[in-house]
Order: structure tokens, then sequence, then C-alpha cells
């Protein structure tokens, strides 16, 4: 029997593939543009986390936002997968940092260092799909859940999605909850 998550995964998976490549990227645009204007109220220090997207997973576009913080002279971090470990680390990202897709379809920054001890204020967080509480469903590894616990500093979480949340989504006592979510209409608060 597939379970509730199982369910949503695969559910939020077939509405991202049944989006066009350019409806992905017009609804990347969109929550872009109304990234950049919550951004203007933006008080606390220049440093953001984000996530590359994997192409074949449909997931919202992060790119031109990683060109716009560089041009903007924000500090970036990113995370690549430790291999002895398993678990995702933070890493720098300098600009103009290359990118080369692993078997999976991640996009790895080159020749990063790990950010040991540097924090950043803002994360942007990947979702296939999310609640009006700012519960969200990953892709069911739990790697985010993992790092956002590992930290000893409290970053505002902020999921990207080409959707509007569900009513409510199950989660588990170590789920993390975003505090928004951008979506290509509105920014919703939690």
């Amino acid at each position: 029997m597939i379970s509730i998550k199982a369910a949503i995964r695969k559910e939020y998976k077939r509405k991202r593939a049944a989006l066009s490549e350019d409806e992905k990227e017009r609804r990347s645009g969109a929550i872009f543009t109304e990234l950049l204007a919550w951004l203007g109220n933006w008080s606390s220090s220049k440093s953001v986390h984000l996530y590359f997207p994997i192409k074949r997973q449909g997931e919202v576009n992060t790119f031109p936002m990683l060109h716009w913080f560089w041009e903007n002279d924000w500090r970036v971090f990113g995370s690549i997968i430790d291999e002895e470990t398993g678990t995702m680390v933070s890493v720098r990202i300098p600009p103009n940092t290359h990118f080369f897709e692993d078997s999976w379809g991640i996009p790895i920054p080159q020749g990063v260092e790990r950010a040991s001890g540097e924090k950043f204020d803002l994360i942007l967080v990947p979702l296939l799909a999310y609640d009006l509480e700012g519960w969200r469903i990953g892709f069911g590894k739990g790697y985010y859940d993992q790092f956002l616990s590992s930290l000893d500093f409290n970053p505002v979480k902020v999921g990207l999605s080409f959707f509007e949340p569900e009513e409510k989504l199950e989660h588990e006592p170590h789920d993390i909850p975003l505090d928004f979510c951008i979506t290509p209409e509105k920014v919703i608060r939690f």
C-alpha cells in the first residue's frame, strides 16, 4: 500500500511533468520577481544558501537568482553531499563558480570549499509540496531536514513552488517547517 506522502510525491511529480519547459521557466521567472520584491524589505545581512535545480525533476530554476545574488554582493552558499557521512554540508559559492551535473543530474559547484562555521540568514529550500502551516514534502531522502537541524543558527527558511499549498500535510517530529513559500503569484508567510 502506498503511503500518503508517497502519493503526494507522485502527484506533484506528475504536475511538474505536465508543465512545458517554457511554462516552468515562466513560473520560475515569476517566482524570482516575487523573491526580489520580498527582498526589498530584507534588513538582515546579505547571506543566502540556495539549492541548485535538478532539471529532470522540473525544479524551480534558481540560477538567475544565484547570478542576482552575486551581482548584488551577497555571500552565497550552497551544499554538497559529503560522501563519507552521506550528509549535506554547506559550501561557499564565489562569483563565477562553474557547475557540472553528477549522475543524479544535481548541479555540483566546482572548486568550492566547505563553509565551516559560516552562517547565512536566508535559505531557499526545494520542495515538491507544502501546506498552509509551512510543512513541506521533498523527495524523501531527508537531506534538508537533517541539514537544517544540524545548524547552530536559525536562517529564514523559504520554499519555492510552482503550485499553491495543500491544506494539510502529514509531518514527523524531525521535520522542520518553512517560514515562507514563494509562488509565481505571491509570498506566503507561515
